[in-house]
């Protein structure tokens, strides 16, 4: 069995979290949805309810029973099952949706954990999901599922069979942090998130959007979280969410007749990913998997709000005002924990 040091595992999950959730969205798009729309509805609810809104439960559980090895296997079984099964759509939705959730708070607390709640770790590993959702919905083939399964089988193969690192891993904490101040900062890193799932929908969009553009926003959104991580580790979470979100409202503003302009924006916008995920899990020491999954679950509130029809005024009024909120919001979590003795 080979020790794999924190940056390896790190990568090895950034990789499986390309693939999985490629693999679920290969399976949705092109397998499951279908012309009925009561059916189209159904698995958007039982898949959606299953792989976000469940999340915080899964943490808590895996909280309490942290075996990063078994909960990877479940994952990877109940995919597998989802694939199976994809000629009955709610069996393979709730297999995939279980499946889903299952790794990304397993993943999540893992890579923090062993990383010490390392900003540029948490970045690199939310990043790929985008890029393995857009491939799934949009490029679709047998050769790509087949693609995307060998590579889940051999990554999770390797993290399965190779050498736990031996001890608890600690990192600086909150010092003297009253739980209600606490519930107050993990509640406003879940507006900002939900604001960011909010904002992201509503982009408006005055050209056409080929494939290569869908793409290209998908890459966007990628680089954008993991090069938050970066920026923030070396100029600081505070100044990276004001330059970042300065820069992100003018491009999402103004580029929604020019593709690299809104790209642009996109990638600036997506700073503040890794950022919320880390002051989430500061404040929630040894909760690390309840954090994450809490902060995947108030993605849902902002993506189904974003989904009423705003004209384009109303969409841009709203980006602003919203991209300056979640600024601030996070310069006043910043501000409060410094006050509480952390780095």
């Amino acid at each position: 069995m080979i020790m794999l040091k924190s940056y390896q595992r790190t990568i090895l999950y950034t990789i499986l979290h390309f693939v999985v959730d490629g693999i679920c969205a290969c399976i949705i798009f092109s397998k499951l949805y279908n012309e009925d729309y009561t059916t189209c509805l159904s698995i958007f609810l039982i898949y959606n309810f299953l792989a976000f809104l469940s999340q915080p439960f899964v943490g808590i559980l895996i909280d309490k029973f942290f075996q990063p090895k078994l909960f990877l296997f479940i994952s990877i079984v109940m995919l597998s099952l989802g694939y199976l099964f994809s000629f009955q759509f709610v069996l393979s939705s709730i297999c995939l949706g279980i499946g889903n959730s299952f790794f990304h708070v397993c993943g999540g607390k893992d890579v923090t954990v062993k990383s010490k709640n390392d900003i540029i770790s948490l970045g690199v590993f939310v990043s790929t999901g985008a890029i393995g959702l857009v491939l799934g919905q949009r490029c679709y083939s047998e050769a790509l599922m087949i693609a995307f399964f060998s590579i889940l089988f051999v990554t999770a193969l390797v993290l399965i069979l190779s050498k736990e690192e031996i001890g608890a891993i600690e990192w600086n904490s909150v010092k003297g942090f009253k739980s209600n101040k606490k519930i107050l900062f993990l509640s406003l890193i879940l507006l900002v998130v939900a604001i960011r799932s909010f904002v992201g929908k509503i982009i408006v969009l005055d050209f056409e959007v080929s494939l290569g553009i869908f793409i290209g926003i998908a890459v966007a959104t990628a680089l954008g979280k993991a090069l938050g991580g970066i920026v923030a580790k070396y100029l600081g979470p505070r100044k990276t969410i004001l330059v970042s979100m300065s820069i992100a409202i003018v491009c999402l503003c103004l580029g929604n007749f020019n593709p690299y302009i809104l790209c642009l924006g996109i990638l600036m916008f997506n700073f503040s990913m890794p950022i919320t995920l880390y002051y989430a899990n500061l404040i929630s020491k040894r909760k690390e998997g309840f954090a994450f999954g809490a902060l995947a679950a108030a993605l849902i509130p902002g993506y189904l709000l974003g989904m009423i029809e705003y004209n384009v005024l109303t969409s841009k009024l709203c980006i602003v005002f919203l991209s300056v909120v979640s600024a601030l919001l996070v310069c006043f979590i910043c501000r409060g924990i410094k006050q509480n003795g952390d780095f």
